[in-house]
């Protein structure tokens, strides 16, 4: 599964933080709001978040949408209702960021409860909130992004060598809870990929 992010800086144009989606990835990550990340303003204004959205859905890229706050979901929630994002969706919750919501069993919850039901969803919790968020989000049913992008450490004061060895510790965290990781095709499955 290929996927680009959307991310830029202050300033960039909304054409070339679309760029990505030339390469005509599977998904996309769509942004619905913007967030103070650490000291850095991560900025996602209305206008650019249609503008998105529509350049997805021409080229027939899947959003992720990138939840990082309540307000988020319901800008989503109200591009999925004009028509503008095709269900089911995909949310991917990024929670535990300075700046960003805090990383609790009660915010997870809330953000699952405020999503149409026959979307999917993903958590994925920044630094040390990564395993804990992905043990809960297991638990309740979701699925979870780990990787070096959101976390360097394997465990306190041990760094990761690379996003294998978290991947690693997620799926033994699976299978200890009971949960069979997804194969590739499972996968594309789950998320409505062609």
């Amino acid at each position: 599964i290929l996927q680009v992010s959307t991310g830029g800086a202050v300033g960039d144009s909304f054409e070339s933080r679309a760029g990505g989606l030339e390469a005509r990835p599977d998904m996309a990550s769509l942004n619905s709001g913007s967030v103070n990340f650490d000291d850095e303003v991560f900025v996602n204004p209305l206008p650019f978040i249609e503008f998105l959205a529509k350049r997805q859905k021409e080229k027939g890229i899947k959003p992720e949408l990138e939840i990082y706050d309540l307000s988020h979901i319901e800008t989503a929630n109200r591009l999925i209702e004009e028509g503008k994002i095709l269900c089911p969706a995909q949310f991917q919750f990024v929670i535990g960021m300075k700046g960003g919501i805090a990383a609790t069993e009660e915010n997870l919850r809330l953000f699952v409860s405020r999503i149409p039901k026959d979307s999917t969803w993903t958590a994925a919790g920044i630094g040390r909130h990564q395993f804990p968020m992905a043990e809960l989000a297991i638990q309740m049913g979701g699925h979870v992004r780990v990787g070096l992008e959101d976390n360097i450490y394997l465990e306190r004061g041990v760094l990761a060598k690379g996003s294998h060895e978290l991947v690693q510790r997620a799926v033994e965290m699976a299978k200890k809870l009971g949960r069979r990781p997804a194969t590739v095709e499972e996968a594309r499955k789950i998320l409505c990929l062609g």
